[in-house]
């Protein structure tokens, strides 16, 4: 039991694919894109940062020095891959930011805290990349999902000057007790350690946390306590709830090219 709700009852809270009735055909329509997309767009692809085959992130330049966005996936820690969701790289390319999809471990090959350490990992070698020679080229971390909470994670002993989270789950102990936990394997002192509510807030790093009004209740829960709790202490970003917007709608604050979230990122940037 888990807010009193059964086993199947917390599977049910945070099943996105079922709660979505089209949400197949979404996911279908973004890999087929992103595919033809990969064979179509200039950039890097397969850059490791590690010696696994899910070590490595893909790299899309817009012009030299422009701010870099680095996209973290979801797909609850075990499912997915970057390459599924190159058709966002386009909409950032025009809006002037440079693109890095990174990739990390998936469950069951690593724990929480190995899946934590790649993204860390990750960040720190695509900001040595872009960064050669004195560039001083700003970071932007943008994550879905689990990756949300993946950049939430990394955020503070990042490079990068903020983040942008979507959809994101912040506190694991719920995962601790659904089906999600089947390949992640959680226990209570991996929940404790990994949980972005647990973690001390930086005043110094800005992280706009934004969640979809069509969104599972437990999902929607998830954004609201966590911004509360940085709220209360003191860190610095927006919350935005995006009405009629469901877990993979949501992703039109990214492809909408006239989208709010691209002059939120440049003002954050510019300051």
């Amino acid at each position: 039991m888990y807010k009193n709700m059964t086993r199947t009852e917390l599977d049910q809270a945070y099943n996105n694919s079922l709660a979505v009735a089209n949400s197949r055909i979404i996911v279908d329509a973004w890999v087929k894109e992103s595919a033809e997309l990969r064979n179509s767009l200039t950039g890097e692809l397969d850059i490791p940062y590690g010696t696994d085959d899910f070590q490595s992130f893909d790299f899309f330049p817009c012009e030299e020095k422009s701010p870099v966005i680095i996209f973290v996936h979801g797909g609850f820690w075990q499912m997915r891959a970057k390459s599924d969701f190159t058709f966002i790289v386009p909409y950032l390319l025009k809006n002037g930011f440079s693109v890095a999809m990174l990739g990390y471990t998936l469950a069951p090959h690593g724990k929480i805290g190995d899946i934590v350490a790649d993204v860390k990992n990750g960040v720190s070698v695509i900001d040595r990349k872009v960064n050669t020679s004195n560039k001083n080229v700003p970071l932007w971390l943008i994550g879905w999902s689990a990756g949300a909470h993946l950049i939430s994670m990394v955020l503070n002993e990042s490079p990068a000057m903020g983040g942008t989270a979507i959809s994101g789950i912040y506190d694991l102990e719920p995962m601790r007790h659904c089906y999600i936990n089947d390949k992640l394997q959680l226990d209570e002192q991996s929940v404790l350690l990994n949980s972005p509510i647990n973690r001390v807030v930086s005043q110094a790093k800005t992280l706009d946390l934004i969640v979809g009004g069509d969104e599972l209740p437990e999902m929607i829960a998830q954004t609201q306590d966590f911004n509360k709790y940085r709220e209360k202490n003191h860190g610095v970003g927006e919350f935005n709830m995006i009405s009629e917007k469901n877990h993979y709608t949501i992703f039109d604050v990214i492809t909408h090219e006239a989208s709010p979230l691209f002059k939120r990122i440049h003002k954050a940037l510019d300051k």
